[in-house]
């Protein structure tokens, strides 16, 4: 017979965790008190946190009224990237503008009928262009890096960077049903998640990663134990609440046990951690430029999707903050990126998952026309970005910019330039809009009045 301080302390192992791989069967122990359950739920609440409000079990079938119809992957390229070298090449030098590199090496888009191009360092993803729409003349409105990245993921422009508004990506992961609604990782942005959104949404974090994947059992053994906790915890709770009827938090307790032996059983842990294998497609033929960091976001995110965890994915590129000798900063930057993002775009389109992921690369603002005297570009108000996947009719430009590099007024619906009264001053509202429109419908956009979809940029293929 164990003595009480042994019950005690076997308790407390189950209660806190603490109990370092060994545990006992439910019976050695009385029932938890109510107290203890509590506590008990708050370790368990805290996992469910840390896992991020976890898969949907059968019970509680429609969390989103809005489910998504496509995956987000939102990639940054943080810095504001020169839009003559990326996404709105120039036929030769014009009023304002001096050139660093030459016309001909900029790549035209397969399958499209447009005569214009993108910047010499995307010619792997020119190769996709059927794939992909090329935004551009999009008018931040700031040069300033916090609000041009916030105006980007939210839609809304304050130059203090403050606005009271869900990022794209929180706004989509909250209508999903996904393992891990959102997940943001090396280089993305931070999802502003606590800003109206109908539905409760947190993110997982790269900095969380091995915390999160150390709580998963690795064996047979370490799954039968934590799912003898999760059996204990469920026969108590419906013990407590025979004798004190149902509460809220008994509810969040039971739920969370619920949704946690889902992903035990599911084995989630095994499918967060990179392998040899899953990182190989990433160093098939790839350049000297290649980042190791970016490339272990770029092969993470490829076996989330594959493995069906993940609604919205957050990642990024950094260092395009290019003041000075650009051409030898931004080429390596550039030519990773390509190599990553093609690869990441074939990958998909091998399993037939292409259609269903929206992918979208944008950055702060732009960078100026005239070059400075360190060999660098400034900040520039207008802006570019790319839509690849997600089922768009590609191969197609919308926007342009001036001669000075300024962004002209595009008609709506095919995206070409309409100086007319009727024109629209393309801007990451639309952007913003369009995109939720492509993953949650024209019917969610009733709770977003401030942003805009625009038909140029939510075409399909037939």
């Amino acid at each position: 017979m164990k003595s009480k301080q042994s019950k005690d302390e076997l308790k407390s192992s189950i209660i806190t965790g603490t109990g370092h791989g060994h545990i006992c069967h439910p019976n050695q122990i009385e029932d938890l008190t109510r107290r203890e359950l509590m506590l008990g739920g708050t370790s368990l609440a805290g996992f469910a946190l840390v896992t991020q409000l976890l898969k949907s079990t059968p019970a509680e079938a429609a969390v989103g009224q809005f489910p998504p119809a496509r995956r987000l992957v939102w990639i940054n390229m943080s810095g504001g990237w020169d839009i003559l070298e990326s996404t709105d090449p120039k036929v030769s030098s014009t009023s304002g503008i001096d050139m660093m590199y030459d016309w001909g090496q900029a790549h035209a888009l397969t399958g499209s009928a447009q005569p214009d191009k993108i910047g010499r360092w995307l010619g792997r993803m020119a190769a996709h262009g059927s794939d992909m729409v090329v935004v551009r003349g999009m008018n931040m409105g700031t040069t300033s890096h916090m609000a041009g990245s916030i105006y980007m993921d939210t839609g809304v422009l304050s130059n203090t960077g403050l606005v009271n508004a869900a990022s794209i990506p929180a706004i989509v992961a909250s209508e999903s049903q996904a393992t891990i609604p959102i997940i943001q990782l090396n280089g993305g942005s931070d999802p502003r998640t606590d800003r109206g959104l109908l539905s409760p949404v947190s993110v997982v974090r790269a900095q969380n990663l091995d915390l999160y994947r150390a709580m998963y059992p690795e064996t047979s053994d370490e799954l039968a134990q934590k799912l003898m906790i999760l059996d204990h915890l469920k026969d108590s709770i419906t013990r407590v609440q025979g004798k004190t009827g149902t509460t809220d938090r008994l509810s969040a307790i039971q739920n969370a046990q619920e949704k946690i032996r889902v992903q035990f059983t599911d084995q989630v842990g095994s499918k967060l951690a990179l392998t040899e294998a899953d990182r190989a497609p990433f160093g098939v033929n790839a350049p000297k430029t290649v980042n190791g960091g970016q490339r272990d976001a770029f092969a993470l995110s490829l076996k989330l999707l594959k493995n069906n965890l993940v609604t919205c994915l957050n990642l990024g590129v950094g260092g395009l903050d290019t003041h000075a000798n650009q051409e030898k900063q931004m080429m390596p930057i550039m030519d990773s990126f390509d190599y990553l993002l093609s690869t990441f775009v074939t990958e998909l389109k091998a399993i037939n998952q292409l259609n269903n992921t929206l992918i979208v690369v944008y950055s702060d603002f732009g960078r100026t026309p005239k070059v400075n005297n360190s060999a660098g570009r400034d900040h520039w108000p207008f802006g570019g970005a790319l839509l690849v996947g997600g089922g768009i009719d590609g191969g197609r430009f919308v926007g342009a910019t001036d001669d000075n590099l300024r962004g002209l007024n595009i008609d709506r619906t095919t995206g070409f330039v309409d100086t007319s009264a009727a024109g629209l001053n393309l801007n990451p509202t639309h952007l913003g809009g369009s995109v939720l429109k492509l993953t949650l419908g024209s019917g969610y956009m009733q709770y977003r009045t401030y942003l805009e979809a625009v038909p140029a940029l939510t075409k399909l293929k037939v």
